[in-house]
């Protein structure tokens, strides 16, 4: 590195000069800013003096004159710029600055940049220097010089090819035979010694093949990444460096960083002792992965549910003594029934949960043994745990659906059957509705194991608009119906429970669903309805706001028939009936005739569509038999008149 001075020469006067009064300059004027207070208790006759020295001096016509008066009274006054940049930079700065190199790794790095290779002042310092220096000129050379010294056991001779400048000179030599050993195995169980992927050139450039136009593939390279093993969560790379100490010629070695990362990644997957004691059959692999890790992951993953087995046998064991009372009869409260189905609900696929989250935390870095098994099993492990959750949460939320129900609508009057087809309404739609948002995140955090969701939404974002269309044509009756439910659910036009007039067919409202509705005809008949019937068409809604119904019957009579009689006996008829109101007072209007009938309007009311249609039927019947007993002779009949002729 050049000293300052050597740096001056090197350099003209009329390039160099201008730059660094303007530096000086300014760092001069922060300092007049920062130290106007501490100056500000000086001796009034100093400042008279020096007042009265600037006014002698000439005036700067420019920042570099300016610049060279405030370097030349700095001289005078004994203050140097090294003092200056001294002051300006704080020491905390200076800290952060070293240890940005360290973590950088370039401590040792001196000279300009060169990106054929890195300038160090010392490698290995710690190390005896060799006789003979190793042939590290080419990346292969170097991964095969490091794995020949391994297989001779001479892991002494192998550290040459580590860059140990990141650790201490005293602690290299002591530390060099165990980094060779775990290095070593690192790059076995990983299958790093790509040989086949080097290239054996000093400069590191790989060479197009022939016909080739690429660019990249003619570029030489300092650095080459053999590759990467994953540490809690994250890629740590492995690299070669070219490295140049002094005027010698350039060379490869693993690089500073790699050497510096070989203790925590050995310590998460160096072989576990028990391995020596093992069968020599249980060692053979199978798609990479040894038998006596399948083994292990078998009988952890059994023993994790035959620890749920237990829990749940002894939980049905607790539920039997809790639910039935001392002469064996099982007790039905609303407490006892609520405990029974939690448990039922919840406790196979809360076990089916808990053992496949032992099992992934067993591959996920819980056992560091099983490496290739873990990266092998992972994603389906991680599968099998998110549909088991999502099955504990659908079971979660029917349990506090079902609790609801027998808290909130069962125990309801029957004057409150208003509130209770409103209440059955919602929780049939928003039940689903959270059944339908807790699967779609499932299969979102599903995904997030084989993906990056960040790179996903960016995906989806840039081909919205074909994915826009392809919805919009293809499942629009299917989202359109979606849309519909969570519409009926929130305005409910209709509500479980209801009687409407559906396609001239009287129904109830039997169940809502995501896409449809069921329908209960009168005559056990159900109807498939799609849910945007409700909001798109005219419903005729029997009980919409509240349960209290009005029926009309039609009766036909002649001319000749007694109708106050009529209208005493449809009365009379009405309030026998257990199923009228009570309230409403049954009425009857002749409302139209006809040539031959005059057109009788009968009306009723009960408490509920279903009794008022029971109660019409009825009275309807008991009427037309009232009319063909007492008023026969005036029931509708075609009749002819027959005059006789003159005899």
């Amino acid at each position: 590195m050049q000293t300052p001075s050597e740096f001056l020469r090197s350099h003209s006067h009329t390039q160099f000069l201008p730059r660094l009064l303007f530096i000086v300059g300014t760092l001069f004027t922060l300092l007049n800013i920062t130290c106007i207070p501490a100056y500000a208790a000086s001796d009034t006759k100093e400042v008279d003096r020096q007042n009265s020295e600037e006014t002698i001096t000439t005036k700067p016509e420019n920042l570099v004159e300016y610049a060279a008066q405030k370097i030349n009274n700095l001289k005078e006054e004994g203050v140097t710029v090294s003092a200056v940049a001294a002051e300006v930079i704080s020491p905390l700065e200076k800290k952060a600055v070293q240890q940005a190199g360290v973590l950088q790794g370039d401590s040792g790095l001196t000279g300009d940049y060169n990106e054929s290779y890195y300038t160090l002042d010392k490698l290995n310092a710690g190390l005896p220097p060799l006789s003979e220096p190793p042939n590290l000129s080419t990346p292969l050379a170097t991964l095969e010089f490091f794995q020949s010294a391994v297989m001779k056991q001479q892991s002494d001779l192998a550290a040459y090819a580590l860059n140990m400048n990141l650790i201490d000179d005293e602690s290299q030599s002591s530390r060099a035979m165990d980094l060779v050993k775990q290095l070593d195995f690192l790059l076995v169980e990983k299958h790093l010694y790509v040989f086949d992927k080097l290239p054996d050139r000093p400069d590191g450039l790989i060479e197009p093949p022939l016909g080739s136009t690429s660019s990249i593939q003619g570029v030489p390279r300092r650095s080459i990444q053999l590759g990467y093993i994953d540490y809690r969560e994250r890629r740590v790379p492995l690299h070669l460096e070219r490295v140049r100490i002094g005027d010698g010629a350039p060379f490869w070695v693993f690089s500073a960083q790699t050497v510096a990362n070989i203790d925590k990644l050995y310590e998460q997957y160096h072989p576990a002792k028990f391995e020596r004691y093992l069968p020599s059959w249980t060692k053979l692999k199978i798609f990479n992965i040894a038998i006596w890790e399948f083994l292990a992951l078998l009988i952890f993953f059994s023993f994790t549910m035959g620890i749920g087995w237990l829990l749940s046998t002894a939980a049905g064991k607790l539920l039997n003594w809790y639910v039935m009372d001392k002469e064996g009869n099982r007790l039905g409260t609303l407490h006892h029934n609520g405990v029974e189905d939690l448990v039922n609900k919840l406790t196979v696929p809360l076990t089916f949960t808990l053992s496949f989250s032992s099992v992934y935390s067993l591959v996920s870095g819980g056992f560091p043994y099983l490496d290739a098994l873990a990266s092998s099993t992972r994603p389906i492990i991680w599968v099998a745990l998110v549909f088991s959750a999502m099955w504990l949460g659908i079971r979660v939320i029917n349990f506090f659906a079902n609790r609801y129900k027998d808290l909130q609508i069962e125990n309801l009057s029957e004057e409150n059957f208003d509130k209770s087809r409103s209440r059955r309404t919602y929780m049939s739609i928003f039940r689903r509705v959270f059944i339908f948002v807790m699967i779609l995140g499932g299969i979102w955090i599903g995904l997030s194991e084989f993906t990056n969701i960040d790179g996903l939404g960016k995906t989806l974002l840039t081909s919205a608009g074909i994915a826009g269309a392809v919805l919009g044509i293809a499942a629009q009756p299917i989202l359109g119906n979606i849309i519909a439910g969570m519409q009926v659910a929130i305005t409910q036009p209709v509500r479980i429970g209801d009687t409407v007039m559906m396609e001239g067919e009287w129904s109830t409202i039997e169940d809502l669903g995501y896409t449809y509705a069921v329908l209960k005809t009168w005559d056990e008949r159900r109807l498939i309805v799609p849910m945007r019937h409700f909001v798109t068409e005219i419903v005729e809604n029997w009980s919409h706001t509240e349960s209290h119904q009005i029926t009309v019957i039609y009766l036909y009579v002649d001319y000749g028939a007694d109708i106050d009689a009529i209208r005493q006996k449809y009365i009379e008829l009405v309030k026998e009936n257990a199923l009228w109101d009570g309230e409403t007072e049954p009425e009857m209007f002749t409302v139209s005739v006809s040539e031959t009938t005059i057109k009788l309007r009968c009306s009723q009311a009960a408490n509920s569509p279903i009794d008022a249609w029971m109660l019409e039927c009825a009275v309807r019947e008991q009427m037309l038999g009232y009319l063909y007993e007492k008023q026969k002779a005036y029931l509708p009949a075609e009749r002819l008149i027959v005059k006789g002729g003159d005899s």
